[in-house]
């Protein structure tokens, strides 16, 4: 029997459909990588040519020292965590170096038996002597942005110190260092002055579009059982490069400016003691005056809820309103004083826009930020002369149990 030539196609067809398992590799062949850290080798010489005419080989300006943590998926099941004697650690930790992240990558084709997958990707530690070079942070990130089997919800950290101590801490309560960092990472809705993670998608955007933005920053503590968050990175649009660091209080007062202040407390001074209000932010608008473009006045309001937390000043009656009052103009003062305070170093020291006043300017004044856009941040840096008033309101809704605490 003769086949048409639609039968023909029709099996070709079906051949090409029946290849989807090709490329198949089965999930206890992977090398799940949960966590990796970039450094600047410790030993900043270049290897040795192997042969004459070598030298004339493309390399990198830079060189890297990559380290990736593995799950080590046969001992997840061990009872007691990876500190346990006889347990054995659930994860293996691996560092290559090289002057490219995709061929140091491929390096440890040579050293593991499973190849990296990068799917269940958590965190990318990069230390700050990397972030503080000029357009290093996006070269170490792009290897990471083109990769198809990654994660843009990966979070990432500029580190102080070497970033590879991250991934050696040896937590109580966890087998894997990298999930016990990715949680600490997601706190900031418990401390105010912790900044919302920053995750590589969020960066591919402040990078494709040049602003300025902010990093968690991440440190070992003393005790190798545990890290600390510890303020944000500035990193500048304009080059890709880490401008300074915020610290803790600061990085509250960004978050205040920014939106980004979930709940948190504000220690106020009433009659020289101390109350504590414990507050959520309820609203934040920003207002911009650009009548003159070259001199921009900003008007940002915060509107924030909350409750006496705890007070020092035991002559103070909080079911009446006079001394609510009083309280909630302390607290409006101190968000006044916290966020004039990181204006000031976003302004004049780091002349970064990690705020997203430009982005605001080009979302609501479009025709204005088409004219001075290029010289937001860099040349003419309108940023570093406009002008930016806070205006806080607060409320405080409830004051305790208690009227007044005896001495």
């Amino acid at each position: 029997m003769l086949k048409t030539p639609v039968s023909v196609l029709f099996t070709l067809a079906l051949l090409l459909l029946t290849a989807g398992c090709w490329d198949r590799v089965e999930i206890d062949e992977r090398g799940f990588v949960i966590g990796v850290a970039i450094d600047v080798p410790k030993s900043s010489q270049k290897p040795e040519q192997g042969k004459a005419g070598a030298e004339k080989n493309p390399r990198g300006k830079a060189r890297y020292a990559v380290t990736y943590q593995f799950v080590v998926t046969g001992k997840l099941q061990n009872a007691g965590g990876s500190n346990n004697p006889g347990s054995g650690q659930a994860y293996l930790n691996l560092t290559s170096e090289g002057d490219a992240l995709f061929d140091i990558d491929k390096q440890l084709a040579g050293r593991t038996s499973r190849f990296p997958y990068y799917e269940h990707l958590k965190v990318i530690a990069i230390s700050e002597e990397i972030a503080r070079k000029e357009h290093e942070f996006a070269r170490v990130l792009d290897f990471f942005l083109r990769e198809p089997e990654m994660r843009r919800s990966a979070k990432v950290f500029v580190t102080e110190g070497e970033a590879r101590n991250l991934l050696n801490v040896e937590p109580s309560n966890e087998k894997l260092p990298v999930m016990y960092i990715n949680s600490v990472s997601e706190n900031s809705g418990k401390n105010a002055r912790i900044l919302p993670e920053t995750k590589l998608g969020d960066i591919h955007e402040y990078l494709l579009g040049q602003r300025s933005f902010v990093v968690q920053r991440m440190m070992s503590a003393e005790d190798r059982h545990e890290v600390k968050l510890e303020g944000a990175a500035v990193i500048r649009g304009e080059n890709s490069q880490m401008a300074g660091a915020l610290g803790p209080e600061e990085t509250e007062g960004l978050n205040l400016l920014t939106g980004k202040f979930r709940t948190g407390i504000v220690k106020a001074e009433v009659k020289d003691e101390l109350v504590v209000c414990d507050l959520f932010l309820k609203k934040r608008t920003i207002n911009a005056d650009v009548s003159n473009p070259q001199r921009i006045r900003f008007r940002i309001r915060i509107e924030a809820e909350g409750a006496v937390g705890e007070s020092y000043q035991q002559s103070l009656e909080v079911l009446k309103r006079k001394s609510v009052d009083m309280i909630e103009q302390a607290a409006e003062r101190e968000i006044v004083r916290i966020t004039k305070a990181v204006v000031r170093k976003l302004q004049h020291d780091f002349q970064a826009d990690a705020m997203g006043l430009g982005a605001n300017l080009q979302q609501n004044h479009y025709k204005v930020w088409k004219r001075i856009g290029d010289n937001w941040e860099k040349g003419k840096r309108y940023f570093t002369q406009c002008e930016i008033q806070v205006e806080p309101r607060v409320i405080i809704r409830r004051t305790g149990t208690v009227n007044r605490s005896n001495r």
